[in-house]
């Protein structure tokens, strides 16, 4: 089977990453091809699109992820279910207006063009429960399939550093526990694209890179996941804290979304919603060695049971076929 993979970005973007690129070696049976939306304009996108539609006829299904002008238009996807059927894949709320987007481009946003889309995929693969119920309101024929990580890639973490990794659109999650991190005695360990300085408090700032993601890591002893707790945050899909906890390393999250079914309270992590409780857990992670020991062994034991890339990837190509 012959499928074409349009890509949101290339393999830097983490989203298509996790989604896309790093499945390919694992789908049995599937030859891939892959064309992600190069350049930064739309109309290089749309360039690349439509020299992509005029040779679908090659393909016996196009994998669309999470879309080609997510909220934006649905032009080029009903176009190419015309032609073939399409997989949609999607793990953000892309119906809603992108937290941490630019303003234009949320005052332009429409929920409709999502919903087109959802309406004319053969199927959809959906990152969660949450992202699912809504695409199933759309389409008879969704899947859910988590975001995995590769396991056996990630080294153990060690330590007492209390660290973070995300993008530069979540740094903003942070900022109400700088008071919790002032009490502690601690400087956040950050690994992340954009200005440190934007957080307004003193961090240990790691900029994020591919080829030392997992070095970083192996650095954090203790990795945190604060969310608001919102619509936009219900459709994320926990990639850090199954990076925490592919490397062995505890965990103390928001009770958000995908977390609560990640998160086993007190048994791989903990969960915190008010500072006192951040400062508790914290602080009590940081003084026991063993107990780090033993929730971060209990968090990879998960991972590898649940969130493994070969059993997303055995998944997708579940769907695909």
């Amino acid at each position: 089977m012959k499928v074409l993979f349009l890509t949101r970005t290339g393999p830097l973007g983490p989203s298509s990453r996790y989604r896309v690129y790093q499945l390919l070696p694992h789908l049995t049976g599937i030859q891939a091809e892959v064309s992600p939306a190069t350049g930064n304009s739309p109309l290089a996108i749309w360039q690349r699109r439509r020299a992509d539609l005029d040779r679908v006829g090659e393909f016996d299904a196009v994998f669309v992820q999470k879309g080609v002008f997510p909220g934006l238009s649905s032009v080029f996807e009903s176009r190419f279910a015309t032609k073939k059927p399409i997989i949609f894949d999607f793990d953000d709320a892309i119906w809603l207006p992108r937290r941490g987007g630019s303003r234009l481009m949320q005052a332009i946003h429409r929920e409709r063009t999502v919903q087109d889309v959802l309406c004319c995929a053969a199927t959809v693969i959906a990152g969660n429960d949450f992202l699912a119920e809504y695409a199933s309101r759309f389409n008879r024929n969704v899947t859910v399939v988590p975001t995995s990580v590769d396991t056996a890639a990630y080294p153990s973490g060690s330590g007492v550093t209390v660290g973070w990794i995300g993008s530069r659109t979540t740094l903003p999650y942070l900022k109400p526990l700088a008071p919790v991190f002032a009490r502690l005695g601690i400087k956040l360990r950050v690994i992340a694209a954009g200005d440190p300085l934007a957080l307004g408090f003193p961090v240990d700032f790691r900029p994020w890179r591919l080829e030392t993601e997992l070095a970083e890591l192996t650095q954090v002893g203790i990795g945190i996941a604060p969310l608001a707790d919102g619509l936009w945050e219900r459709g994320k899909c926990g990639l850090k804290l199954l990076q925490y906890m592919a490397c062995g390393i505890p965990v103390v999250a928001s009770p958000v979304g995908v977390h609560n079914q990640i998160v086993q309270h007190g048994i791989n992590g903990y969960f915190a919603t008010e500072p006192v409780e951040w400062e508790s857990y914290l602080r009590e992670l940081i003084a026991n060695p063993a107990l780090r020991e033993q929730l971060g062994a209990a968090g990879r034991a998960l991972i590898q049971q649940r969130y493994d890339i070969r059993q997303a990837a055995e998944c997708v190509a579940s769907v695909l076929n």
